[in-house]
């Protein structure tokens, strides 16, 4: 089987178009190359393919203590805190909560959490699943619960992520600048308007990916017109079950008006495919990996849109429609 640390060498030299920065402000809690890792529940994953973890953090307090490293995941419906954290912090024990990550549907023990504040928006009381840090690649996930009717803003340039209150007003796009809306299911945004080396895609945007990670039925079509050659890798998802999956470069991503080149996408009929209705269509988690092709992307959960900002565009602004599956 391929090794992690050749997948990282590969990525490397496959991502367009233009590398990742050398080094990410206050990144995700760094695991080891060859280790593999799925944050989120149910709708994240990730495959730990790369040195860097491009997932970014932001600071959270929790029950006034703090602050603590949480990843902002907007693929993930529940927000998840880490067993370590959990324990010392002394949260109260909530029982056990249904659970769905990359590998499947399992029971897990949850704590309640009275105040969890994050920058200067209204505290929330949540339960929380508790996972191991070593699984979750950080202290904790911000998921779709934390994130509702709030606006994440993630600043590709100075490498900052921000949650922020939800735009009051619609703004027109800029001169180089995608705008998105949709529907929400389950809270994740589905890009109708996205294609892989030809074929019609269905994207969730997903910040707690640090790569992006198609289906089956994506993988089949691709292979059959022979525009990609997966070849094997292992995935480790928040419960510590491992599924093996593939990897294969794709020649073209287009989203909305943007093509990126020669990219890499994993592969797996992963468990949130079929939570979503995903299971025969061809679709993908948009993973940071590809974000890294804009300077600034906004995720407005509460008036559903994704605004994709990219330098050195010079047509006028673009509305792309995307709608919900099912």
């Amino acid at each position: 089987m391929t090794t992690l640390t050749a997948i990282a060498a590969l990525l490397a030299m496959l991502q367009s178009p233009s590398p990742p920065p050398a080094s990410i402000a206050e990144p995700a809690s760094a695991l080891p190359v060859d280790a593999t890792t799925v944050p989120g529940d149910p709708a994240s994953t990730a495959v730990k393919l790369r040195e860097i973890d491009t997932r970014m953090t932001v600071p959270v307090l929790i029950n006034g203590k703090g602050p603590y490293r949480f990843i902002v995941d907007s693929g993930a419906t529940r927000t998840v805190i880490s067993s370590r954290l959990a324990a010392e912090l002394g949260l109260p024990s909530a029982g056990t909560v249904p659970l769905h990550s990359v590998g499947g549907e399992s029971d897990v023990p949850a704590v309640q959490i009275d105040n969890l504040y994050v920058g200067a928006l209204p505290a929330k009381a949540i339960v929380a699943p508790v996972l191991d840090e070593a699984n979750l690649g950080g202290e904790g996930i911000l998921g779709i619960d934390t994130l509702a009717h709030k606006k994440v803003v993630i600043d590709l340039v100075h490498h900052r992520m921000s949650v922020e209150p939800a735009d009051t007003v619609i703004r027109r796009a800029a001169a180089n600048e995608i705008v998105v809306t949709a529907r929400s299911r389950f809270g994740q945004l589905v890009l109708a308007d996205a294609d892989v080396s030809g074929q019609h895609v269905y994207a969730i945007v997903d910040t707690g990916s640090m790569v992006t990670i198609g289906n089956s039925v994506l993988q089949d079509k691709l292979v059959q017109h022979k525009r990609a050659i997966p070849q094997p890798v292992t995935i480790t998802d928040v419960t510590g079950r491992k599924i093996v999956a593939s990897y294969a470069p794709i020649r073209d991503l287009r989203l909305g008006a943007f093509h990126m080149s020669n990219v890499t996408i994993a592969f797996d009929d992963a468990h949130v495919f079929e939570r979503f209705g995903l299971t025969k269509k061809p679709a993908m988690l948009l993973g940071m990996d590809m974000m890294q092709a804009f300077t600034r992307v906004s995720i407005d959960f509460a008036r559903r849109r994704v605004r994709l900002l990219r330098a050195g565009e010079s047509d006028g602004g673009i509305s792309v429609s995307i709608r919900p599956t099912g």
